[in-house]
């Protein structure tokens, strides 16, 4: 059961870096190279505050446009 819970926040950990990347990409106008990044480990609970980070951050550039 520790086992499929660990596999379960492992790919969720996966994903939430896969959309920081992509927010972070939009953010700075640049692109990112999936391989070179596919296998780095970050801890979820840093994937979460970094996707708040990186949504209030798009928010903030989509509100000064208008």
């Amino acid at each position: 059961m520790t086992l499929g819970i660990r596999n379960k926040w492992n790919a969720i950990s996966k994903v939430l870096t896969i959309i920081n990347l992509t927010l972070f990409m939009v953010l700075n106008g640049q692109g990112f190279n999936y391989k070179e990044v596919r296998d780095k480990k970050v801890p979820l609970l840093v994937n979460v505050l970094l996707l708040i980070f990186l949504s209030l951050g798009l928010f903030a550039a989509i509100y000064q446009l208008m």
